[in-house]
């Protein structure tokens, strides 16, 4: 270590006092701190104290059980902020001292590391405390928090989290509930969000064409046999896609999804097409779920709604949304025997 002055051997030692116990070894946080005082010493402004914290930490020579057990002591000494804005209802982003925003920091990375760590429960709550003291999601933590309860596999949190804002207008968020409902082979509520999603973003759909082909492309953030694509929405979908890819790449989910793709959709599209033929419309005819609707045959194949067993996967508040599908309609598939999915 380069000799420093008298200065600097006051500060090492208060530094060490103070912040040593989040290093595995003295002489790992004294490394850091050189580093700090040498940024200090070139004209660097230091004031955002609680960051430079993280940062040593995030930059450390440490194991990740290590630096997950220092930023976890950090941010229960320093949540106060947290605490007290969702207390009173407020958000601490609109806080005017400067280090309850850094509450928000300490969290956000601590956070990073349990998922980076496999430990999703505590990531999951610890997105939720964030969310709740920062309710404008400065942060952005809704769709990490959404990948959480995928993760977890817990439906009934899920649905609650995806209710409190307008899901169908993030991109994430519609591939990942997807994803979500691929993996409980739910087909029709998947294809229902990868409609939605498509709707939002046209070039999401290049994803899903020639049975996945090109699928490998997007994850890697390589969309060059895009033409024209829109490049305000190239961070949204690579964001996408990289959520994704544990699943995508997994061979596992990689089949289930490309089953999907080529037994389900393509046999959708197929009904689309011949649906207005008179066999299409005769076979639905007979069914007893139509009974009453004869003429208004076309709007169900308009909207993909075959069966019975489609109809029911969506909720009446998602039926609604669906072209030429009014409440007369709703009323009349109650009537006929049709459960729909509880809100």
């Amino acid at each position: 270590m380069v000799k420093y002055d008298r200065e600097f051997e006051i500060l090492l030692k208060e530094f060490l006092k103070t912040e040593g116990k989040h290093f595995s070894s003295k002489e790992e946080a004294t490394e850091v701190f050189e580093r700090i005082y040498n940024l200090v010493d070139a004209g660097y402004e230091m004031d955002a104290s609680l960051s430079d914290h993280v940062d040593a930490i995030d930059e450390g020579d440490m194991s990740v059980v290590d630096k997950i057990s220092a930023l976890r002591e950090l941010h229960e000494e320093n949540r106060d902020a947290l605490d007290r804005a969702i207390e009173l209802e407020e958000d601490v982003m609109y806080s005017d001292n400067g280090e309850d925003a850094e509450q928000m920091i300490i969290a956000d990375v601590l956070a990073e590391y349990y998922s980076e760590a496999g430990m999703n429960e505590e990531a999951a709550k610890l997105y939720e405390l964030m969310l709740m003291a920062n309710p404008t999601d400065f942060h952005e933590v809704i769709d990490l928090l959404t990948l959480m309860y995928v993760r977890l596999d817990r439906e009934s949190l899920l649905m609650d989290h995806i209710d409190c804002f307008d899901y169908e207008d993030s991109e994430a968020t519609l591939l990942l509930l997807a994803i979500f409902s691929i993996n409980q082979e739910k087909f029709d509520e998947a294809h229902y969000y990868m409609t939605k999603l498509k709707k939002l973003n046209k070039y999401v759909g290049y994803i899903f064409e020639g049975g996945f082909n090109k699928v490998l492309d997007y994850i890697v953030g390589n969309p060059g046999n895009v033409k024209g694509v829109n490049k305000e929405k190239y961070f949204e979908m690579t964001f996408s896609a990289g959520i994704a890819k544990e699943y995508l790449t997994n061979k596992y989910h990689y089949e289930l999804l490309e089953k999907f793709y080529r037994e389900d959709i393509e046999k959708k599209q197929s009904l689309i097409v011949e649906g207005r033929k008179t066999v299409s419309k005769e076979a639905m005819k007979e069914d007893p779920v139509f009974k009453g609707m004869e003429k208004q045959l076309n709007k169900f194949i308009d909207v993909e709604l075959y069966n019975k067993e489609i109809i029911e996967c969506y909720t009446e508040k998602e039926l609604k949304k669906l072209d030429g599908i009014g409440v007369g309609i709703i009323k009349k598939l109650k009537d006929n025997g049709v459960k729909f999915k509880e809100e």
